[in-house]
């Protein structure tokens, strides 16, 4: 009896054993596996969040160019239009644009100021003669001379052929109003 006992002890201890053994190994892989999934999961959230890092410093990168051209574009229309209008530099200007174009003023009238809501816009009436390719070539200059100058109304006349053309300009210089 002793001998069926003990052999029926050791089959029973093997099969705690066994089962014991099976049961952990059960708790282990479930455990692996599911360490295995959490970090699989994080590295799709970090590989995520680095794309969008990425995608963030590529827009970062565009708006510091940006914000560069809107600087030198804002630069560039301040001296334009600038806070304080310097009308006698302007007019030296224009007296040079006319003595390069070999065009002779004949009168300049400023005219009142109108202020806008942004900005002031002080015109000047110019009559002038010269021939008729030298005044388009004025009209040019002053389209594109660092400060801005809009020609608002124009004549260009002349009587004869032989004779220059008689050309009266009212223009427009601007300044911006202080904030």
């Amino acid at each position: 009896m002793t001998n069926i006992n003990i052999n029926r002890l050791d089959q029973i201890c093997i099969s705690l054993v066994i089962i014991v053994s099976l049961i952990c190994g059960y708790w282990v892989a479930k455990t692996t596996f599911k360490q295995r999934w959490q970090l699989r999961q994080e590295n799709e959230i970090i590989s995520k969040a680095i794309i969008e890092l990425k995608s963030a410093k590529e827009n970062f990168e565009n708006l510091n160019v940006l914000l560069k051209d809107t600087k030198t574009e804002l630069e560039f229309l301040d001296k334009r239009i600038p806070r304080s209008v310097n009308i006698g530099q302007v007019l030296k200007e224009i007296d040079l644009l006319m003595k390069d174009r070999n065009i002779l003023l004949v009168s300049l009238q400023p005219l009142p100021p109108v202020e806008e809501k942004l900005y002031t816009k002080i015109p000047i009436r110019l009559m002038f003669e010269g021939s008729f390719a030298s005044i388009y070539n004025l009209l040019y200059d002053l389209e594109t001379m660092n400060r801005m100058l809009v020609a608002e109304d124009m004549s260009i006349s002349r009587r004869n052929l032989d004779e220059k053309c008689h050309a009266v300009i009212t223009a427009s210089v601007y300044q911006r109003l202080k904030e």
